[in-house]
């Protein structure tokens, strides 16, 4: 097994001749920090401006710079999946002051959208806007739990958010795709803070052993992050 880190130890895709590319690094190193508490300085290093984050620092570690990239709340580089590693690293780290700028950085967007408006791998410079995707439920469920005691004042709320996760997780139980590591945040974090009966039916419902399977063939195959995949289990294991 492997955790692949670059320079900056940061988590990457190894790639061949040897260097991290960290298209990805923002998503699993939240991943990391969310299943391990880790006290690697996540915000400091990601968030560049307001509340707005990057997949990775340097753009020579992503293609073309790509993952760099941040102009503004309106213009940037992360997807809804990247932002759930975030939101899982602020959660950990309880880091409510940038959970706080996160959120009212969100509000820009009228709390529907995420900041990805050029295509992964392109280059800044010559690349067309895209339409940004849609966040939804579960993502203001994961979001709104990361502001410690405060996050209870929201627990009726939750109670009916947590219907997009008990939703998902039917779907779940029936994927055959193998990436399900952001399904796999939202689920733990509903577990873990604010816990609702929703999400306890979330967890009743879930096949457990067949997510493993699909995170085991997540990081152990072409990513071969393989030892992200104890941490999984045992959290699993937990809740």
């Amino acid at each position: 097994m492997a955790l692949h880190r670059d320079q900056y130890g940061i988590i990457g895709q190894i790639q061949p001749g040897g260097w991290v590319e960290g298209g990805d690094s923002a998503c699993w190193m939240g991943a990391y920090i969310y299943l391990t508490g880790d006290k690697f300085p996540y915000v400091k290093t990601f968030e560049k401006g307001f509340g707005g984050y990057v997949r990775h620092t340097d753009p020579k570690n992503t293609y073309n710079g790509f993952g760099a990239y941040y102009k503004n709340p309106w213009n940037g580089c992360m997807s809804r999946d990247q932002l759930t590693g975030v939101l899982g690293a602020l959660i950990r780290q309880k880091e409510r002051a940038a959970m706080l700028r996160l959120f009212l950085q969100h509000s820009l967007r009228l709390f529907l959208f995420d900041y990805k408006t050029i295509q992964n791998g392109s280059d800044p410079a010559t690349a067309k806007w895209k339409f940004p995707g849609l966040t939804a439920f579960d993502f203001w469920a994961t979001a709104l739990r990361g502001f410690g005691a405060f996050s209870w004042l929201f627990w009726p709320l939750l109670v009916v958010l947590d219907l997009h996760t008990l939703i998902n997780t039917v779907f779940t139980n029936l994927e055959k795709d193998d990436d399900q590591i952001n399904y796999t945040m939202k689920y733990l974090v509903s577990r873990e803070f604010v816990p609702t009966p929703t999400s306890w039916l979330a967890s009743k419902i879930l096949n457990k052993e067949k997510l493993m399977r699909h995170l085991t063939s997540y990081w152990g195959g072409w990513r071969d992050n393989g030892d992200m995949i104890p941490l999984y289990r045992a959290m699993l294991e937990k809740y």
